[in-house]
């Protein structure tokens, strides 16, 4: 028999409010901030208690393709489920073609969006509310409300109406109206009224209920969806659609909801450093160290490194996050504003909020080590029995050293082994490729750019493993 039940997971967000540890090519939802796997490896775990792998889809950005198909892969999700936006236009596109699809698979599809970027200690209390969203969704889209545990001035609220009298929803409520992240006056008397609730971002609903809220209240986006039959016509629809948010387009505007009270989850969307900071256990000071760090007479911070030695003397109420290349140091009820700090990055077209030091790649991963005029450093790991594409630069020559493992490297038609300190020099226009023959040990090379241009969409793909183009 089969499972209508269904997910769909929210993976595209490049979430900016965790710089310098997110970058856009590595967003929150793939962070480990807490925990050895990401948020995004969490969320699969607490739902395919649920919902079968088979019926799991993922709503990704195309810049995530290699991350999410190899984090998928011990999961067995198919890769038919996996729907690839070609830029990002907010949750209702995300959702409304994501839902298309299932219903062309399903049309008895009970769905569930989750965010993956989010945290939720209570596992067992979740799959218990999922479950009764589940069984209510058939005529309406049911909404999970987070009672407020504070006037967060950085969520949505939801006012609840009349709850329903059935055995079935005696705990769910008729929803009067949703105001969007109020000043922290307004939301000082949403918490004391009693009948408002965080909006979580999680919502349940019968694919045709979806469908049916997509026609009446967005019916261009709809209009759209009549040309969407597979994953791979998105590409072709995705240039006519127009951004805008689930929250906005559909649940402000919706007359069939229904709100779950979704008490005891142990929730939080991690907006923001300090909300992130407010889940963890601390020392006796207030402190929470993350790092190698030295510490005097330091109250109430909170510090997250990696490589170096952090000296911290006198300090109180403070955040500092160090990666190897960016250092964040704000006040914790400062750290909502880091998007303007990334917004700042963007607009100079610095790298820093486009990818770490360390790029990772489907065949592994590259470190800049130094960058200068005319020149850039990388050490290269290249992971066992894989390689780079066949490709060529049109404006950088590159000189490779080996220094472990062995390189089999094609240089124009012909191809070498070069074992640990043994080098080759590719000039401008050769058609190149790297390879590690080894089942067992990663090759790693050092590679020496030279030109005056040397960033990375100076690459022409002529054959790649990946599909990348």
């Amino acid at each position: 028999m089969q499972n209508s039940n269904y997910a769909i997971l929210l993976a595209g967000g490049q979430g900016s409010r965790f710089w310098p540890q997110s970058r856009t090519l590595e967003p929150k939802q793939f962070l480990s901030l807490h925990k050895d796997n990401s948020f995004f490896e969490q969320t699969i775990v607490r739902v395919r208690r649920l919902i079968p792998p088979a019926n799991i889809f993922i709503a990704t950005s195309e810049l995530y393709r290699n991350q999410i198909i190899e984090l998928i892969r011990p999961f067995k999700i198919p890769l038919d489920n996996l729907v690839f936006e070609p830029d990002g236009k907010n949750t209702a596109p995300s959702i409304a073609v994501t839902v298309a699809l299932i219903d062309r698979r399903d049309s008895k599809a009970r769905i569930a969006v989750l965010p993956c970027d989010h945290l939720i200690k209570n596992n067992q209390r979740f799959l218990q509310i999922l479950k009764k969203a589940l069984m209510l969704c058939e005529n309406k889209l049911v909404i999970f409300g987070i009672p407020p545990a504070r006037p967060a001035t950085g969520y949505g609220y939801i006012q609840a109406g009349k709850s329903k009298g059935d055995k079935v929803s005696a705990s769910a409520f008729s929803v009067k109206r949703f105001t969007e992240k109020p000043d922290i006056k307004t939301a000082l008397k949403f918490i004391k009224s009693g009948d408002y609730y965080w909006n979580s971002g999680i919502f349940v609903g019968s694919g045709k209920v979806f469908l049916r809220e997509f026609k009446t209240n967005l019916a261009d986006l709809f209009g759209q969806l009549k040309k969407l039959h597979k994953p791979e016509d998105i590409v072709r629809i995705w240039k006519q659609i127009q951004p805008v948010s689930f929250d906005y387009g559909i649940l402000e505007k919706s007359k069939n909801l229904l709100m779950l009270p979704a008490s005891g989850l142990g929730w939080s969307d991690l907006g923001s450093w300090q909300a992130w900071d407010e889940i963890l256990e601390k020392d006796d000071e207030g402190n929470i160290f993350k790092a190698d760090v030295v510490n005097l007479n330091s109250r109430n911070i909170t510090v997250v490194g990696a490589n170096r030695l952090i000296a911290t003397i006198g300090l109180d109420d403070l955040i500092v996050v160090d990666t190897p290349d960016a250092l964040l140091i704000t006040k914790k009820d400062k750290t909502e504003e880091v998007k303007k700090i990334v917004d700042i990055l963007k607009s100079k077209k610095r790298q820093e909020h486009y990818a770490h030091k360390t790029v990772k790649r489907p065949w592994g991963s590259y470190t800049v080590l130094e960058l200068g005029e005319g020149f850039k450093v990388k050490l290269v790991e290249v992971r066992p029995k894989h390689s780079l594409s066949l490709q060529y630069h049109k404006k950088r020559s590159e000189h490779w050293v080996v220094v472990e493992g062995k390189a089999k490297i094609a240089r124009g038609r012909k191809s070498y082994i070069y074992s640990s300190n043994e080098s080759t020099y590719i000039p401008i226009g050769c058609v190149h490729r790297l390879a590690n023959p080894s089942a067992t040990i990663s090759l790693k090379i050092v590679e020496v750019q030279a030109g005056k241009y040397l960033e990375e969409d100076d690459i022409i793909r002529l054959k790649d493993d990946f599909g990348r183009k």
